[in-house]
């Protein structure tokens, strides 16, 4: 049987987590196929092409992805990576609260119940966001943060957002983050659960002393370590990570894990980190079971913290 990953130009369309694991989602847009690629403990290469096409539309009624019906080819700087009309489909704007409109699908997924959340990257680094509890855990995991904790659950979006809003007015509490610096947290900051456990329970006190984030509804639930869903267990030691240099256009390696959207691909027993963000919504080659590119492994700098 043809591996319908291997040789073939793919688009990146984006990147998740299942039971079995992490994986990147690609669109067949010959074949109108959804495809995901499990990567944890596989063997590949990945080579970015330069054309780009839209990542295709998502049901937020049904929750299924699917291709691109116009196969719409997206233009080099463009910042979008998805068309007019699947924008338009799809009808999500994660910063609805600041929309001046809202599209009928994200009123409805608006009305869902939603959950506030405390994500954490680093001891420096702690942002809050929402999700809808009918994703559950995927939306930290996408995020790509290294522990979280539930802040607050409630019955629609913008009871949620109201506690969002008074976390991010809080000091040292973040509302967004580049993907470039969680790849660079990833391959440069030490990871322990327990601090990790530590640091995200000091600022739950903290912010449970404002009254202002009381009220919202702050309830805090018990910290979870998200090392196991990257990597199948504990976090590899920091000291065998390093960003990957000279991985713009290919990748390759053996997958330890993926945080977000960043890949911890093995050679020499060095991880080396490659963040996918910005090959989103380009045209991929995968190739299955071959290492194509090496990286060199350079002195690390490590973090006192």
């Amino acid at each position: 049987m043809t591996n319908p990953f291997d040789g073939r130009a793919l688009v990146l369309a984006g990147h998740g987590c299942a039971d079995d694991g992490p994986y990147l989602r690609f669109n067949d847009n010959k074949t109108g196929e959804v495809l995901r690629f499990p990567v944890r403990g596989r063997t590949f290469s990945l080579r970015k092409l330069p054309r780009r096409r839209c990542t295709g539309r998502f049901d937020l009624a049904t929750f299924q992805e699917s291709v691109c019906p116009l196969d719409v080819e997206l233009l080099p700087d463009s910042k979008e990576t998805m068309c007019p009309a699947c924008i338009e489909a799809t009808g999500f704007n994660p910063s609805f609260y600041f929309a001046a409109s809202v599209s009928p699908q994200q009123r409805a997924y608006n009305l869902t119940p939603h959950f506030v959340y405390l994500a954490y990257f680093s001891p420096q680094h702690v942002k809050a966001g929402i999700s809808s509890e009918t994703r559950g855990i995927e939306r930290l995991l996408e995020q790509g943060a290294r522990a979280a904790r539930i802040a607050g659950r409630f019955a629609n979006a913008d009871e949620a957002r109201a506690l969002e809003a008074e976390l991010c007015a809080q000091p040292g509490i973040l509302e967004t983050m580049r993907s470039s610096l969680k790849a660079r947290l990833l391959a440069e900051e030490r990871y322990d659960a327990a601090e990790a456990a530590r640091v995200l329970d000091e600022a739950a006190a903290r912010l449970a002393a404002v009254s202002a984030v009381a009220e919202a509804g702050f309830s805090p639930e018990e910290v979870r370590d998200l090392s196991p869903f990257c990597f199948g267990g504990a976090s590899p030691d920091v000291r065998d990570l390093q960003l990957a240099d000279g991985a713009d256009d290919e990748c390759g390696g053996r997958c330890l894990g993926m945080v977000g959207s960043s890949l911890v691909l093995e050679q020499g027993g060095i991880g080396f980190v490659v963040s996918l963000k910005e090959w989103e919504s380009h045209e991929v080659e995968v190739l299955d079971g071959q290492v194509t590119c090496s990286f060199e492994a350079e002195p690390q700098q490590f973090s006192l913290f």
